[in-house]
């Protein structure tokens, strides 16, 4: 078993998590960038348009906006390592990162597919506490860290904002509840409600269209299943005339139907 050992590194004083393998040598984690013009550009263009700040004023933003910071995330570098301490909440400028856990076994479990201007973490960065996935860049990624402490100030200040996030946070227990409910689902009825919930777009010949936004073996891993299962599903819907697929592009052929399915605990597809 390779031997791993965590140390500190500090980065324009802000500390951040490394790690070594002994054996393989460095693992990739994300970095400070060093460009403080380019930075504050990139957090005033992100923060304000973040879900949990959409009813703060940018001005009553401005001093939390002055305390966040950049990280660049290559893909596959690790963000966050199961057990880390959140520095703050998670805002992604642009990328794409993975939630996920992995059991003992090694099988992974993928819990978020977070798109850019989306956040995570807050939960556990609000309240201190370690974190129980771990959070990899799945593309070449940027990231803005927005430390709790601000987050609490602009809570006393500004009672629409605590409203705001007292509400993001119950949609996402509420995400968790759905979830644990899933997956006491079967894999077609898992997959119906993935691709329904997908955003779309019109193809021209009155279908509408969806995109995976990630390779079909992370899509199994979201729906808890095997890529071989995936494949044999889409294959099934395509025959029941539900869906068409080319490669990561599919038509929504039959939308009543494929709600059938999400709704059957019985379907066999």
């Amino acid at each position: 078993m390779n031997e791993r050992r965590s140390l500190t590194c500090v980065n324009d004083d802000r500390s951040l998590q490394c790690n070594i393998d002994v054996k393989k040598g460095p693992v990739m984690t994300p970095h400070s960038t060093s460009n403080a013009a380019l930075d504050q550009r990139l957090v005033q263009g992100l923060v304000p348009r973040l879900g949990i700040f959409r009813n703060v004023a940018v001005t009553t933003l401005a001093p939390l906006m002055k305390q966040c910071w950049v990280l660049v995330a290559p893909r596959g570098t690790t963000v966050l390592k199961q057990g880390a301490r959140l520095p703050g909440v998670f805002g992604l400028c642009y990328g794409s990162v993975k939630l996920s856990l992995r059991g003992p076994d090694g099988e992974e479990r993928v819990l978020q597919l977070v798109s850019a201007g989306q956040t995570f973490g807050e939960a556990k960065a609000l309240l201190g506490r370690t974190c129980r996935s771990e959070a990899i860049a799945l593309t070449d990624s940027k990231l803005v860290v927005i430390p709790t402490a601000p987050i609490f100030q602009l809570i006393e200040r500004d009672p629409g904002f605590a409203r705001t996030l007292t509400l993001t946070l119950a949609e996402r227990a509420l995400g968790m509840l759905a979830e644990v409910e899933s997956a006491m689902q079967r894999g077609a009825q898992r997959l119906a409600c993935y691709l329904g919930a997908l955003p779309e777009s019109g193809d021209g010949n009155g279908h509408s269209r969806v995109r995976l936004p990630v390779s079909k073996t992370l899509v199994a891993a979201r729906l808890g299943v095997k890529k071989e299962t995936l494949s044999r599903l889409l294959r099934q819907f395509a025959s029941h005339g539900l869906i068409e697929v080319s490669r990561r592009e599919i038509a929504i052929l039959d939308r009543d139907g494929l709600a059938r399915v999400s709704s059957s605990p019985t379907h066999s597809a």
